[in-house]
């Protein structure tokens, strides 16, 4: 059996380059230098010991699983930010002397995901788990499995309170076990077992208990819930965990739960090996994330028209005096032609990962991991307001030590030359 804070399994080989030869051998070169230059970065990681708790202290008899889920409807970037949520709350727990190991939810059926509907998806495939299990102890759900039985105990799915929040508007920290409002649309009772979706492990996995949770809180509510609902319970299954909210975002344990996330080594060294052959200087170019998709319909008036976006980024490519530009983008094949098209007007070349990734046969979410790599690395980065995936590469930048004043920005709707830029939530507020 694996150690139960990490997986051990190593991320299942890649598939053959569909490059030229010449390509394929610089790619592979490249990846195996990048291996090495990047073994050692995203060093201030948080261990237990630092926490004053002693993780070899426990049995494993004491040893007590927490698992988490999300709304179906949660994109991967909302999701990620959720895992430092429950993180913090675990880490809590452990403060408190109960002995909890986070069990990791697979990754799939995500709706953003169009071309590839993949399930089960490993957290090992998409982050280091050694890094993760550096601020908590984690473990897959499969290896979940195999050392505690096809179940959890009890579910508590969280909700929010039937009757909102009073007049006077005041926000107060509290929780009740309440009858539950939606929880029925996810879980139904047969004999004496709980059966829901349970990341596409229905047909193998159920509950034996499930109850609902109304809460007003953050991940210290959460951990004072557990400690007092579940003062022996062995496993925990806590769904619609991103109904609490950070402690307080941007702090000490915000930061060191969101460097713990550090990406797996294959996708860190595919972007770089990327980099390399497209930029030369693997810097010297200017990333951007253009959120089309639903952002056109929902955020209308907050976005630009692709046209416009090339606009912004040929005037700010022109006063970096950088030639190239890399795309990430949900954006369809003809939009995207419309933005290089535009750019190539300047001498401006367009490149983007997509077409790489569906050669290496990664997952939605490799996919994006590496786009976001790629962009966190560039010499100057704009983004898209109020997406997560940009919120996510804001935070892969500071983690890089890089000038805010190059990651902080974002696109401006067409015709409006000033508008607002994100806050700036730095590593230096912790």
């Amino acid at each position: 059996m694996s150690n139960y804070y990490s997986s051990l399994k190593n991320p299942p080989p890649h598939a053959m380059h569909t490059f030229p030869p010449s390509v394929f051998l610089r790619l592979f070169a490249l990846s195996l230098f990048f291996n090495f230059a990047y073994s050692n970065g995203f060093k201030n990681v948080v261990t237990l010991a630092q926490f004053g708790t002693d993780a070899n202290k426990y049995n494993f008899a004491e040893r007590r699983f927490l698992l988490y889920d999300v709304n179906p409807g949660e994109g991967f970037n909302l999701r990620r930010d959720v895992y430092t949520r429950v993180a913090n709350a675990v880490r809590q727990l452990r403060e408190r002397g109960l002995d909890f190991v986070l069990v990791l939810p697979p990754w799939g059926n995500i709706w953003h995901w169009r071309r590839k509907k993949r399930t089960k998806i490993r957290w090992s495939e998409l982050f280091d788990m050694d890094s993760l299990a550096n601020f908590v102890p984690v473990m897959e759900f499969d290896e979940f499995v195999d050392v505690h039985g096809d179940f959890v105990e009890t579910v508590l799915y969280l909700q929010n309170y039937a009757e909102g929040w009073p007049e006077n508007g005041e926000y107060v920290l509290k929780y009740d076990l309440r009858p539950c409002i939606e929880a029925d649309k996810y879980y139904i009772k047969r004999g004496h077992k709980w059966h829901g979706h349970f990341f596409d492990y229905a047909e193998r996995f159920h509950a034996e208990d499930m109850k609902c949770l109304s809460i007003q809180g953050q991940s210290s509510t959460l951990a004072t819930a557990v400690t007092n609902l579940s003062p022996k319970g062995r496993s925990l299954m806590v769904d619609r965990a991103e109904v609490i909210l950070h402690d307080q975002f941007g702090d000490f344990f915000f930061w060191q739960a969101r460097k713990s996330m550090r990406y797996a080594k294959r996708l860190r060294s595919l972007g770089d090996a990327f980099r390399a052959v497209q930029f030369g200087n693997a810097s010297e170019y200017l990333g951007a994330h253009l959120r089309r998709a639903d952002f056109v319909w929902a955020h209308r008036m907050e976005i630009p028209s692709v046209e416009g976006a090339a606009v912004q980024v040929g005037e700010i490519a022109s006063k970096l005096g950088v030639r190239d530009v890399f795309l990430s983008t949900d954006a369809t094949a003809s939009e995207v032609e419309t933005f290089a098209h535009r750019l190539a007007e300047q001498n401006i070349r367009t490149v983007t990962f997509s077409d790489v990734g569906e050669d290496e046969d990664l997952s939605e979410a490799a996919i994006s991991i590496v786009d976001q790599w790629i962009c966190a690395n560039s010499r100057f980065f704009i983004g898209t307001h109020l997406s997560t995936f940009s919120f996510r590469i804001h935070e892969d930048r500071e983690i890089l030590g890089l000038d805010p004043e190059t990651t902080f920005n974002r696109f401006c709707p067409d015709g409006v030359l000033d508008c607002e830029q994100p806050a700036k939530w730095t590593i230096g507020m912790e």
